[in-house]
């Protein structure tokens, strides 16, 4: 009997298993779409794009809408100081986190040559809800840009991207770090630091 027992649970152990890989070859396959959108709207495109910056943008907030939830990004980024906000600042925080990410990310995606983005095999996974799905762009310069794309299933089933970490910088941490220097900076007074984080924003891109 005890042998049954354990044959049984090795059975519903493999199902287990091979479901968790499942669910992280979905995630895989929702990044590759990403990728190849990038590939054909983007980098494809990339002497009209140039010209054009409102072009751009539009293409890759397109691309990202299906898989980026920016206030749910925006809300990691300020952290513990979100309940403080109000809904406006919230919404004025999301809104210039994105508009600027979209700017400053679609003139990278410029730089990309199209024939070497590589979305790598699935690796080791932690033991969260996230998985983590590699890309390897090659730059036009000559240059290598790895990005860690982390995924992570809503309730509806769709894959959004958690965070993302760029040649080992990580950047919603980054990201939440300077938002909480700039509220001490400003004596915890979160309008000026929205103003901050928006004029910080606009050198960086």
């Amino acid at each position: 009997m005890s042998k049954i027992l354990t044959g049984v649970l090795c059975v519903f152990a493999l199902l287990g298993s091979s479901l968790t890989w499942s669910n992280a070859d979905e995630a895989r396959e929702a990044v590759i779409k990403v990728v190849e959108a990038f590939r054909t709207d983007i980098v494809a495109d990339k002497e009209i794009l140039a010209k054009d910056p409102a072009l751009l943008e539009s293409r890759v907030d397109k691309i990202l809408a299906n898989v980026v939830d920016f206030d749910d990004f925006s809300k990691k980024v300020m952290g513990k100081y979100y309940r403080r906000a109000s809904p406006e600042q919230r919404t004025r925080f999301a809104n210039v986190t994105k508009d600027t990410l979209l700017k400053t990310y679609g003139r990278s995606l410029l730089e990309l040559d199209a024939d070497r983005i590589n979305v790598l095999p699935l690796g080791p996974q932690g033991r969260g809800k996230e998985t983590k799905v590699d890309v390897d762009f090659q730059m036009e310069s000559g240059g290598m840009l790895n990005i860690t794309f982390y995924m992570e299933q809503s309730k509806s089933g769709n894959w959004l991207l958690s965070n993302i970490v760029i040649n080992n910088i990580n950047f919603g941490l980054t990201f939440r770090k300077q938002f909480a220097v700039m509220m001490e900076q400003n004596r915890n007074d979160i309008e000026s630091a929205i103003s901050a984080w928006r004029a910080s924003l606009a050198k960086e891109s």
